[in-house]
């Protein structure tokens, strides 16, 4: 019996990584990133140490795998939310209101008394999260279901395999049998990754994302968006592969889920 694959996680962010930000001044309350090929906004996100929800609301997005290069996505230099000041309320009030230390909110936005607050500014509310509905609204646009990336025999289903976890299933197939995009999304890696082989990863937004693993070839690179259906590459017998296959992975925030769960 051949040793069971290895599988390995995305390479780590480097100092050449478009994902990795830019230096700030650190008197900057807000900070607006201009979008770059291959970003995304879970890749923003954590590079600032900010939370990817949050951005999604601060930013009203509606469907965050639309991210396009010269985006501005602002950021607040503390992790939270940003909430415009109305006429006549106090920052007593906000605080109360959102559940939020006083002293904090005060630190957050560089402010040494509530009476420095002005009608109409934003203030950073530390720690504060978005309600589900505001969540809700930045996925307004319908959410694709997926679509089988290619056509074959499972050979290899999710779960305990050989001492181990199974993180996909194995579809195979001939060598060269296209593989498509199983949902519209960005592109975030395209190469040789270890025991994957050739892998192809799309980020679908809202923390959705696909890998595509032991490839002949890749069609496509990273930072490009792909629409669904689209050929992104061919099956292959790459890495450590016990033979001509794709590997199929998705994942919903960095965690692993049955494929099966999501096709139809």
């Amino acid at each position: 019996m051949e040793a069971p694959p290895v599988f390995v996680p995305p390479p780590p962010i480097s100092d050449d990584d478009p994902m990795v930000p830019p230096p700030q001044d650190p008197q900057d309350l807000i900070v607006e990133y201009e979008v770059r090929p291959g970003d995304t906004l879970s890749g923003i996100a954590a590079a600032f140490n900010a939370d990817a929800e949050s951005l999604a609301v601060i930013n009203k997005m509606t469907n965050w795998h639309r991210l396009q290069p010269g985006d501005v996505v602002r950021i607040p230099s503390v992790p939270g939310l940003l909430h415009e000041v109305a006429e006549g309320e106090t920052l007593e009030q906000i605080a109360d209101r959102f559940d939020v230390d006083l002293d904090e909110v005060l630190a957050a936005n560089h402010l040494q008394s509530s009476d420095d607050l002005e009608a109409g500014s934003e203030l950073i509310l530390p720690g504060v999260r978005p309600d589900e509905d505001a969540i809700l609204a930045t996925r307004s646009e319908p959410v694709q279901p997926f679509i089988w990336p290619t056509y074959g025999r499972i050979t290899s289903y999710y779960g305990p395999r050989w001492g181990g976890f199974h993180q996909g299933i194995d579809i195979a197939t001939r060598i060269g049998t296209p593989v498509v995009a199983s949902r519209g999304g960005r592109v975030t890696f395209a190469g040789w990754q270890g025991a994957y082989g050739n892998l192809i990863i799309i980020d679908h937004g809202g923390g959705a994302s696909t890998y595509y693993a032991h490839l002949n070839s890749i069609g496509v690179g990273g930072g490009q968006v792909v629409d669904q259906g689209a050929t992104i590459g061919s099956v292959g017998s790459t890495g450590r592969s016990t033979g001509p296959h794709l590997h199929f992975e998705v994942r919903v925030h960095g965690t692993t889920q049955n494929p099966l769960n999501h096709l139809p």
